[in-house]
């Protein structure tokens, strides 16, 4: 959500990679795949401090 607001092109699509396949998925995976997105530090920031306890999936309003 927070990529497709700002506008990341094929968000979902780019999660996808990262989540298909044999590879464990933990919190130094997903900051790995955050780091490597091509979007503001302060975006970046932003989606690591989402977890599973504090997800919603609805974007605050900007």
């Amino acid at each position: 959500t927070i990529l497709r607001r700002e506008n990341f092109p094929n968000p979902y699509e780019a999660l996808k990679d990262l989540t298909r396949g044999n590879n464990k998925i933990d919190k130094k995976a997903m900051h790995q795949f955050i780091d490597s997105l091509k979007v503001k530090d302060d975006i970046k920031r932003e989606l690591k401090k989402i977890t599973p306890h504090n997800y919603t999936g609805v974007s605050p309003l900007k």
